[in-house]
């Protein structure tokens, strides 16, 4: 069976891309606030990465002629996972959190980056692959980090989830919308 053209699997998330760049951007402030302890950041980031989840995987394609679109549905497994990881650990120490949250971005950021490859054809200003080196980045920078605080952590997965809403603001936008924003 032949694999649908990307502009095609890419129209079928649209939607899917809009939502989660609303969320992302609506977390993004709730994780900049002051007084959010270990645990509160914990139980924020399972609930940001359950309406992610559900979010990716919503518009489904599991099939053989949507597997351009696997790596935003894996994205969505991962961020379910993930969810599943925080929300049912109650007691989760600032370490754990932070190495567990480094190794989701990492996973994260690399489903992105395969996105950006099988569907580069509809995203030709690269904004999957910028939404995956966030997520690197995040990574890359909490997995040597085991001693920072729940403040810097909440900031930082503040600054990616604001990053990753604009850039997926930007991918779902009309061409017309987005020499606005350039």
């Amino acid at each position: 069976m032949n694999a649908e053209p990307a502009s095609l699997v890419y129209a079928e998330r649209r939607l899917s891309l809009a939502l989660r760049s609303g969320a992302a951007v609506g977390f993004a402030i709730a994780f900049f606030w002051p007084s959010v302890s270990g645990a509160g950041i914990a139980g924020l980031f399972a609930a940001y990465l359950f309406v992610d989840g559900a979010l990716a995987l919503a518009p489904g394609g599991w099939g053989p002629a949507q597997c351009r679109g696997w790596p935003l549905l894996a994205g969505g497994c991962i961020d379910m996972a993930a969810a599943g990881f925080f929300c049912f650990w109650p007691g989760i120490g600032v370490p754990v959190l932070i190495e567990a949250t480094g190794i989701w971005a990492i996973a994260f950021g690399a489903t992105m980056a395969l996105a950006c490859a099988t569907l580069r054809e509809a995203d030709p200003e690269y904004q999957l692959l910028l939404a995956g080196i966030a997520a690197l980045v995040l990574g890359r920078a909490l997995l040597p980090q085991p001693a920072i605080g729940a403040v810097v952590l909440s900031a930082w997965m503040g600054l990616y989830a604001l990053t990753l809403g604009f850039v997926l603001l930007k991918l779902v936008l009309p061409q017309h919308y987005r020499e606005l924003l350039d």
